[in-house]
């Protein structure tokens, strides 16, 4: 899988995003991958690589996002997931893999406004953010983003990760679905429960959760089922949840000990095993680290446009695991300038003579 097929999985996300490109027009689609692969190399503003390479405005670019939606983005992800997972799967010889749930922050620096923008600060100087829900597979070094999707004000979190969740089965099989603390939700636990699907959710040390971890000797390890009460849409529900509780484990001789609680529908042998399983998704903290390093600035308000960047930068995350896997180990920095060169090769052919 060489840098040239690559580019072509790229094309292919935008041609199917994109409003037409018009015979008159002085710009075709190599130009648009070229400003944006540009300002991911850069991480930079898409006016600002217009002005090192020449090409489309940003401006420009986004234009042809006008009749683009949420769901013809995240369709057109998928379509090109699905042939480029289907080799990854290869290599993991179709085991079952490690699913993790996760949501990122991307910083807005502006005037908060509208259902999209969200009151959190996670960076010093910004007024808010926009928030995208993920899954990623999180196999050793096997990891890769499987989709994401926009988080409004007032979500349904559990709506969007069971959305989330069926379009990754077409093409994959969960060993196990791992979620942190802020995701303790009882609405949840019967989503997944009523999917037949394996879970652990790291569970907030509730009061009632306290007391019993007070009572626990230093690497013991119990199981708690409660039924527990839950409201929505102003009925109530019910949903049996089976707690594990580890006191003080020592993963390793040198480190910490640490309380977990977790709530899951899996047994494992061994207080090792239960947090060795949850440790996995971690992994996906390592993603979005890498991914800061590929982002293409912008301050626009548009959702659109933020999703469309997003799934962007996920692709070419993703494109570059499969290159280090099937081709060989290299850099995210230096893999994305390959791209540009190889793009930058292919420009000048599709220019019109004069």
């Amino acid at each position: 899988m060489s840098c040239q097929p690559i580019d072509k999985w790229i094309k292919k996300y935008l041609k199917d995003i994109f409003y037409g490109v018009g015979r008159n027009s002085p710009y075709q689609l190599n130009d648009f991958v070229h400003v944006l692969m540009d300002a991911v190399e850069h991480t930079d503003f898409t006016n600002n690589t217009c002005v090192r390479i020449g090409g489309p405005t940003g401006e420009t670019v986004f234009s042809r996002l006008q009749k683009a939606d949420f769901e013809k983005i995240k369709i057109a992800f998928f379509e090109v997931l699905k042939p480029i997972y289907n080799l990854f799967k290869r290599l993991l010889r179709n085991r079952k893999v490690a699913l993790a749930f996760d949501i990122t922050d991307e910083p807005f620096y502006g005037k908060i406004g509208g259902f999209w923008i969200h009151a959190e600060q996670p960076v010093r100087g910004c007024t808010g953010c926009f928030k995208f829900l993920t899954i990623s597979v999180v196999n050793r070094d096997n990891k890769l983003i499987l989709g994401s999707l926009p988080v409004s004000r007032g979500a349904d979190i559990v709506e969007l990760i069971r959305e989330l969740l069926q379009q990754a089965q077409t093409f994959v099989h969960p060993e196990i679905l791992l979620f942190d603390r802020g995701f303790d939700n009882l609405e949840l636990l019967a989503c997944l429960q009523e999917a037949h699907v394996r879970y652990q959710i790291l569970w907030r040390k509730q009061a009632w959760a306290t007391k019993i971890l007070k009572k626990m000797k230093r690497g013991e390890v119990k199981e708690v089922t409660k039924v527990r009460k839950y409201s929505k849409d102003k009925s109530k529900y019910t949903v049996k949840v089976r707690y594990v509780f580890i006191k003080k484990y020592r993963r390793f001789a040198n480190g910490k000990a640490y309380d977990w609680v977790f709530a899951t529908n899996t047994r494992q042998k061994s207080q090792h095993f239960y947090v060795d399983k949850y440790r996995k998704r971690w992994g996906i903290e390592t993603v979005f680290r890498v991914l800061d390093n590929i982002q293409i600035k912008t301050t626009t308000k548009n959702e659109v446009i933020r999703y469309f960047i997003n799934l962007f930068c996920c692709l070419v995350y993703n494109l570059w695991k499969i290159f280090c896997v099937l081709e060989q180990k290299i850099s995210l920095k230096n893999f994305v300038v390959r791209i540009v060169q190889v793009i930058k090769s292919i420009i000048p052919a599709d220019k019109p003579p004069d």
